[in-house]
């Protein structure tokens, strides 16, 4: 039987807040409370909820950038959980994470040619010129793209550059927390696309975070829906949305805006178009 890319077994993460009273012990807030699931290799995993349920949180933790409070996270079978950053080396090796903002993720200061050989850098991996223009045309950019600097491209080219950056040093999984919620809608089509290109090109792993089930059930196989800090469902996306059993499920299906309609009105030329 083939082992979980990733495994999560009963995580919690309490953070304290500022004490508002020298008589009061600081209050407690549950960002997860209890959270277990799996990922197979190849997988691509969907986790949606709204604004604060719990989900950064989480991805923070996957990707061995904060520790919880109990429980535990592997990552292809090695513990990350209470690991010091000083022995995560076969973390970031293996899994990489695209944020949600890409300007705030991408150093001003940088060409892009140099913000995507970072990970390289820091690996001390060979070849990196040649990597990175190999990067830079697999997300859709020309070579000259990688002299430039991270303002004078678009919101959608921004976010090719971090997937590119994402993908140097050859990871098996991808984290991808909100990747396309700060762009347009016509540009999300495009830069999920490329995503699940990507992922199905390379064979990799993919956890797929969005407060959008639309964007999810474009993008997923597979989803856990959170609420408050919590799994409430999870199942293959297709059954999720077709006969939602929880009534956040529902409440969420039927507040969510639909990302189908923008997809179908794209059409052929904006999807395979020139980037933006």
């Amino acid at each position: 039987m083939t082992s979980p890319a990733i495994s999560v077994r009963d995580l919690r993460r309490e953070y304290r807040r500022p004490r508002t009273s020298l008589r009061r012990p600081a209050p407690v807030v549950e960002a997860l409370k209890g959270v277990s699931f799996e990922v197979a290799p190849g997988e691509r995993f969907g986790i949606v909820g709204e604004s604060g349920c719990g989900k950064s949180t989480l991805m923070r933790l996957l990707a061995g950038l904060d520790q919880p409070t109990s429980g535990e996270v592997q990552v292809e079978g090695q513990t990350v959980s209470g690991l010091p950053e000083r022995r995560l080396g076969f973390l970031r090796s293996s899994l990489q994470l695209v944020f949600q903002d890409p300007m705030g993720s991408l150093d001003p200061r940088m060409r892009v040619r140099d913000i995507i050989a970072e990970p390289l850098v820091a690996q001390g991996l060979p070849d990196r010129r040649a990597r990175v223009s190999e990067l830079l045309e697999a997300v859709g950019l020309s070579a000259e793209a990688g002299e430039r600097f991270p303002h004078q491209f678009s919101g959608g080219q921004r976010q090719r550059i971090s997937i590119a950056r994402a993908l140097a040093p050859k990871p098996s999984i991808l984290l991808a927390d909100e990747p396309v919620s700060a762009l347009d809608v016509s540009v999300r089509a495009q830069v999920l696309n490329l995503i699940t290109d990507l992922v199905g090109e390379l064979g990799l792993t993919l956890v797929f975070v969005s407060h959008d089930l639309s964007v999810v059930r474009h993008v997923c196989e597979r989803v856990a829906v959170m609420s408050a800090g919590e799994i409430v469902e999870t199942g293959p996306t297709q059954q999720v949305f077709d006969d939602p059993q929880h009534p956040y499920t529902q409440r969420l299906l039927r507040a969510a805006p639909s990302m189908r309609r923008a997809l179908a009105g794209a059409g052929a030329a904006d999807l395979l178009g020139e980037p933006s």
